[in-house]
């Protein structure tokens, strides 16, 4: 009995110290898989496509259609406009409550970097997607950013 007992308890150390981080993880990071296939997606050359994939995780969104258009037409210009797809990086994410993912990614284009800014919300146990834009003015914001942190006196 004593035998049975160890191997039980030796099963459950294993079971709540190695597998279930693991599956929290899982779980926890499962908007992560959203983000990274949308960027295949951008990265295959398909916008609009990885737009309808992203968004399609919102319901809510299909009561929207002019704002879906706007952002499928956005995002498929992309390539056309700014050339090949290169890399994408994220620059911040930030969790609230473990129910929103705010993202910020700088993504490389083969002619100019861009800004994408993806949300995930999960309100009942499942990640979907809250909110998603890009800013063709990334390098304009880069540059204000650095004019801002100038040092003003002339002690160096």
């Amino acid at each position: 009995m004593k035998k049975q007992w160890r191997l039980f308890l030796c099963g459950f150390v294993v079971l709540t110290v190695v597998l279930a981080p693991r599956l929290a993880t899982a779980e926890d990071s499962s908007y992560q898989a959203l983000a990274n296939h949308f960027f295949e997606m951008l990265k295959a050359g398909k916008g609009a496509e990885a737009v309808d994939y992203l968004m399609g995780t919102n319901p809510a969104m299909k009561k929207v259609p002019d704002q879906m258009e706007q952002l499928r037409s956005g995002f498929a210009s992309l390539g056309p406009m700014m050339g090949n797809y290169i890399s994408q990086q994220k620059l911040i994410e930030t969790k609230v409550a473990d129910m929103l993912v705010y993202q910020h990614y700088f993504v490389a284009y083969e002619r100019q970097p861009i800004s994408v800014r993806i949300e995930f919300y999960k309100p009942a146990g499942k990640w979907m997607a809250y909110s998603l834009q890009f800013d063709t003015k990334l390098p304009d914001s880069i540059q204000q950013q650095a004019d801002n942190n100038l040092r003003t006196d002339t002690q160096y």
